[in-house]
């Protein structure tokens, strides 16, 4: 992959680059976020790892910036030593795909570097487009899902799964190895809904997480950001 960084921390920056290079990824730093976004006029980059806060501008106003350019397309994540739930909630609003916390371990950083790298090159997007193209049947390691009938599998059994429980699965397998906010799914899955608590999210995910047995034994895992969203990665 070609991955720019964004760091104001000159010694973070370069371990940060360090790490990227060593797992066999092209990296070119920043140090201002004007900086990145003049580069990217005639640099193209598949992901983007930026710190929340700069001199010039914050991650909010970069990744703003990003998605209304020619760079739109790019993955996103921030790193960063300490950020609010709500910068958290804005910054994924605003377009990014993932986050982390520093200090981050180099294996962790690289997992989530391979889990972007697969959302970015994946057959169902489209070349040039940001929308993505959903097929008639996702399959994802021992699930499988057909759209069609609104059926969904474990290793071969069907599960028993009510429309917005499958509709939910369904998008947290399409977004897997992306953060995605509770503000989206309600969106996504409730939109002529007017009145759609937190407490029947939970619900719902909840039963979606026991129903499938979302669990590393079947080599996925659904983590919990509290207050913020969801994240469910393939092991």
């Amino acid at each position: 992959m070609k991955i720019a960084t964004l760091e104001s921390n000159e010694l973070e920056s370069e371990v940060l680059q360090r790490i990227i290079v060593e797992a066999g990824h092209e990296c070119i730093a920043f140090f201002t976020g004007q900086a990145l976004i003049d580069a990217l006029h005639y640099k193209k980059f598949d992901l983007l790892i930026l710190e929340w806060h700069f001199p010039d501008m914050d991650g909010h106003a970069v990744i703003k910036a990003i998605r209304r350019g020619e760079s739109k397309n790019m993955m996103v994540m921030f790193l960063t030593h300490q950020i609010s739930d709500a910068d958290v909630a804005m910054g994924l609003k605003a377009g990014a795909n993932d986050y982390a916390t520093k200090p981050i371990a180099a294996s962790d950083l690289i997992i989530r570097i391979h889990a972007l790298s697969k959302i970015a090159s994946h057959s169902i997007f489209e070349k040039n487009n940001p929308v993505k193209r959903m097929p008639d049947l996702l399959g994802v390691g021992f699930y499988h899902f057909d759209l069609v009938s609104g059926i969904a599998s474990l290793r071969g059994k069907a599960v028993d799964l009510q429309p917005k429980e499958f509709d939910i699965a369904v998008l947290l397998f399409f977004h897997a190895g992306e953060l995605i906010s509770r503000e989206k799914i309600m969106n996504e899955i409730w939109r002529r809904t007017p009145r759609v608590t937190s407490r029947t999210l939970d619900a719902h995910i909840s039963r979606v997480r026991n129903k499938l047995q979302l669990r590393p034994d079947n080599n996925v895992s659904l983590s919990t950001v509290y207050t913020v969203g969801y994240r469910l990665d393939i092991l």
